[in-house]
């Protein structure tokens, strides 16, 4: 009898000690993928205080008759030849450079910095044919765990939110831009040989036959419904990030160009 009351105590131990070592490894796995989001997130904080970018709601470039951006952008575009523009969203943490490299490699700033140096977060860039001045075009972002880059951009589910977040500010060297979101959706990426609507083939340069088409998908795959109706040849862009709800998810906001 006391041989086995004995082996309770022992078994507690042994469990506890299993539960130490899972706690450790998952503290661990913790650190190790959010210290480096964190290190980048400041790094894009730093390009903006060095280069002196200042915020500037949608609202005051809808009222500037001034399309002129200042020379802050136009020092990052000095610094960096493919860098575009930069993105802000008020009141989130959408507030990043945005990239477009070469066609030979579209997708090179995915897993680089600013700096053309190797990161986890990557930085946003515009997507395979298309550049900030086609028709429509695709910027891509990480939906990262920690928030940053488009890891908040699923927020765009909630109507409520897009109707308080729906102008998007992109100044680029030349000009300040606003687009406004009109729609949001889930899809995936498909085959090559697949006749459905993919919104990263529905870029470059769109006939009115096709920009219409374009809509009309967006439109009704819409999680949400906004009064906003864009009219040809109003740019289009689309901005894409990872999601989970299937494999090789995507969840994407689409906006036209207001000013």
């Amino acid at each position: 009898m006391k041989r086995k009351k004995l082996k309770t105590p022992v078994l507690y131990n042994v469990l506890a000690v299993i539960l130490i070592v899972i706690l450790v490894f998952a503290g661990y796995q913790a650190l190790r993928i959010y210290l480096p989001q964190s290190e980048e997130s400041r790094g894009f904080e730093l390009i903006k205080e060095e280069a002196g970018i200042k915020d500037i709601g949608a609202q005051e470039i809808l009222d500037s008759a001034d399309k002129e951006t200042n020379a802050s952008i136009l020092s990052l575009a000095k610094k960096n030849s493919d860098f575009v523009g930069w993105l802000s969203i008020e009141d989130t943490e959408i507030d990043y450079p945005v990239m477009k490299s070469a066609e030979s490699d579209p997708e090179f700033y995915l897993h680089h910095d600013f700096d053309k140096n190797y990161s986890y977060s990557g930085t946003l860039f515009i997507g395979e044919g298309c550049d900030a001045d086609s028709d429509a075009f695709v910027i891509y972002g990480h939906n990262m765990n920690s928030g940053s880059m488009f890891g908040s951009l699923d927020s765009y589910k909630s109507g409520s939110f897009a109707l308080e977040h729906k102008d998007i500010v992109f100044r680029t060297p030349k000009e300040n831009r606003v687009y406004r979101v009109f729609a949001a959706f889930q899809t995936k990426l498909l085959p090559e040989d697949s006749n459905e609507f993919a919104y990263y083939r529905s870029v470059g340069e769109l006939s009115k036959d096709k920009y219409d088409e374009v809509l009309e998908n967006v439109r009704s795959n819409s999680l949400i419904s906004l009064n906003e109706t864009p009219k040809y040849p109003q740019q289009i862009m689309f901005l894409s990030t990872c999601y989970y709800h299937t494999d090789d998810g995507r969840f994407v906001v689409a906006a036209y160009r207001v000013k």
